[in-house]
């Protein structure tokens, strides 16, 4: 008896362990999804709901990025027809971030996502480690869910006019590189938050880009 007691607090304790150092979503009892707007040079919009209780900081993150105006007069420089859309480089040729990264919230970087790369989901770019992403995002015009998994994807398109938006940009004719001809300008990106403070957590990015990636 004193045996299966002992064990029954040993079971105890390691589960109190097991829940300490399970990471708290801040956000996943909020009441309204904030809802990303995304305008477009020629007046053409695109919205989204994102989700806070799936990928918290980086839903965090943009909407942060995004309320700050970083996005605005950025351009769509990359168009995979039928595939993505990608834009949010301060560069506009791919190498740009904010001057951090975040941590990737996907399943092969240990947090579980189930949110799909559908037709009309938003997800985020990131460099060949896990933990790089920054400011730069695609969304889905084609269903690619070989993409689970391996990005953090943290919203949906919501309505038919917002995929009209999406699949005109998909349709503008590119070069080789899938860059497009004609330049493709986002006026603004704002989220409206419902008064929910979204505060993202950083990465420095030297201490990244110097820590090989064993998950490769």
């Amino acid at each position: 008896m004193r045996q299966l007691a002992t064990l029954a607090a040993l079971i105890a304790l390691a589960l109190l362990l097991a829940g300490c150092g399970r990471q708290k979503n801040p956000y996943q009892d909020v009441e309204e999804n904030p809802i990303a707007t995304i305008t477009m040079a020629d007046g053409g919009q695109m919205k989204f709901e994102l989700y806070p209780q799936i990928a918290p900081n980086t839903v965090a993150n943009f909407v942060k990025l995004a309320n700050n105006g970083f996005y605005d007069g950025l351009e769509v420089y990359r168009v995979v027809s039928n595939v993505l859309i990608q834009t949010g480089d301060p560069e506009n040729d791919g190498t740009g971030d904010p001057g951090y990264y975040i941590k990737g919230e996907f399943s092969e970087n240990g947090w579980e996502n189930g949110l799909s790369h559908m037709r009309g989901t938003i997800s985020m770019a990131r460099k060949s480690k896990y933990d790089t992403a920054g400011s730069q995002f695609f969304i889905m015009e084609g269903s690619y869910p070989e993409y689970d998994g391996l990005y953090a994807a943290f919203g949906r398109i919501l309505d038919d006019e917002s995929l009209a938006v999406l699949d005109d940009i998909g349709s503008r004719p590119v070069d080789g590189s899938y860059v497009p001809l004609d330049k493709i300008v986002v006026r603004r990106i704002r989220v409206k938050t419902f008064d929910v403070d979204y505060e993202p957590k950083t990465l420095d990015k030297a201490a990244v880009d110097n820590k090989e990636d064993k998950k490769k």
